[in-house]
């Protein structure tokens, strides 16, 4: 980095190296800088989440000079806003400081892959962020890219907890499948979720749902006691129904 880059992301270089000192003299004494992005697109709020700190970011935010910025304009280089980062690291004080801080927010926004704050806080189980977001009503029916929907996530890392919040509360397509016409249960079952792929039956997903290779759910299970286990569970709930 040249020295002229240097002195421009100079509040950027101090938050990285979590210098919370440094960063808020220079934030105090610069505060316009606070909208300037690096040579990755982020602007320092983006590396306080990164950095999870809770201190900076509140600095940030009370030094902001612009408060009726829209927040959602600055997404780095993969399309992450600062709220990506936060609903990735699973820290609700920061999301909810952000939020609050900010107007108008949209909470569906994507990064470059499609991925929303709420396929993050799913992907590492955060389940008090996934609680927020569907109480503030995010999209529970979202496909990234690869047309994987939040209840797809939630089967392929075995999360019962999140998957009974998206079904009690999501309005879902529990049936819903991803580009390779894959639904929840292929997932659940090739992940070696047999447990959970019997439960997502209890609550609606079909077994005989083939994907676009015409495989049923039960041909994707990742071993034969999987596949087993499954199969003599689904027996039971039939025989018992």
């Amino acid at each position: 980095m040249s020295a002229d880059n240097h002195n421009k992301f100079a509040i950027h270089e101090a938050i990285k190296e979590n210098n919370t000192q440094l960063a808020k003299s220079l934030i105090d004494a610069n505060p316009s800088q606070l909208y300037v992005k690096d040579e990755d697109d982020r602007i320092p709020l983006h590396w306080a989440c990164t950095i999870n700190n809770e201190a900076l970011v509140n600095h940030i935010l009370e030094k902001d000079p612009k408060k009726n910025v829209d927040l959602d304009e600055f997404v780095d280089l993969s399309g992450w806003t600062p709220l990506h980062i936060t609903s990735s690291i699973g820290n609700l004080n920061i999301f909810n400081a952000i939020y609050h801080h900010y107007s108008d927010l949209d909470l569906n926004i994507k990064t470059n892959t499609g991925t929303t704050y709420l396929d993050l806080a799913i992907s590492k189980k955060y389940i008090e962020l996934v609680k927020e977001l569907i109480e503030l009503k995010v999209n529970c029916r979202n496909k990234d890219k690869r047309g994987v929907t939040p209840i797809i996530r939630a089967a392929s890392i075995g999360s019962k907890s999140v998957i009974q919040l998206l079904v009690d509360k999501g309005k879902i397509n529990i049936n819903a499948k991803d580009n390779d016409g894959w639904t929840c249960l292929h997932h659940a079952l090739s992940e070696g979720f047999g447990d959970i792929a019997i439960y997502l039956v209890k609550l609606g997903a079909d077994p005989t749902i083939k994907n676009t290779s015409g495989e049923l759910p039960i041909a994707v299970a990742v071993d034969d006691k999987v596949k087993q286990f499954f199969v003599s569970n689904l027996k039971k709930d039939e025989e018992g129904s």
